[in-house]
């Protein structure tokens, strides 16, 4: 079954793989997936160009849907299908179509904290959805103790929870990446994209990690997406920041 879908999240995963979501012409969330290993980030370029990335309409030939709650958007889709169509028009209006007023009412379940912000797996209508938060504190970029880079947000939703997530925006990522150099540091960075935010309207996309070894029946909460209005990223994609 063919559907033209309208991309709102690019999430990065391990070794290479990314995460997909949009929207059909009825509003439905829908998340292509494949089987292990999963999609690979060099298939959302052809000829050099990107094809799947924020705000690209595109079609692609759905399989199966494979709904495992909450991750109910789930479908099985043939890669060799996906094919660019346009980009989005009146993107702000097409945010607004899946903002929530809040975290919670996103999942529609408790979410508990406890080595961060989760909701119990196999329960809740979906994993996915926007919200315009009502402040952005903080910004964080800064170097782990494995070595591996660290991005995350606090902000307050609409009923003035506070929330502190890790982002895994691959786009936010890579432009992070792209601003360190030997005369900026970290959180010289950090301060600055919170500063761009705060002047901003921004929609943040928040979903949920599957369980993992430690905690299999746990979902983390995750922003998978940052938008803003005006754009922080001036109508570039990630394939602008990637490294060569």
């Amino acid at each position: 079954m063919k559907r033209q879908l309208a991309i709102t999240d690019l999430t990065r995963m391990q070794r290479g793989r990314v995460c997909v979501a949009g929207y059909d012409a009825k509003g439905r969330c829908v998340r292509p997936v494949l089987p292990p290993p999963g999609i690979a980030e060099q298939t959302l370029m052809a000829d050099g160009k990107p094809i799947v990335f924020p705000f690209a309409v595109v079609e692609c030939d759905l399989l199966e849907h494979t709904p495992q709650p909450p991750h109910t958007e789930d479908y099985r889709y043939n890669p060799a299908s996906v094919r660019f169509i346009r980009p989005v028009r009146k993107r702000q209006d097409f945010l607004d179509q899946s903002v929530f007023e809040t975290v919670q009412a996103i999942f529609e379940q408790p979410i508990r904290d406890d080595l961060g912000f989760y909701v119990m797996d196999g329960r809740g209508p979906r994993s996915i959805g926007a919200i315009r938060p009502q402040a952005i504190l903080k910004v964080y970029y800064e170097p782990g103790p494995d070595g591996v880079w660290d991005y995350r947000m606090s902000f307050v939703d609409g009923e003035s929870a506070l929330y502190r997530l890790k982002i895994v925006d691959l786009t936010w990522h890579y432009y992070c990446d792209s601003l360190r150099s030997g005369d900026r540091e970290p959180a010289q960075i950090a301060s600055e994209l919170a500063g761009v935010l705060k002047a901003s309207t921004v929609y943040l996309r928040i979903g949920l990690s599957r369980g993992w070894a430690k905690f299999p029946e746990r979902c983390y909460l995750q922003i998978t997406a940052v938008h803003t209005f005006p754009d922080y990223l001036g109508g570039k994609t990630f394939a602008d920041f990637a490294p060569k």
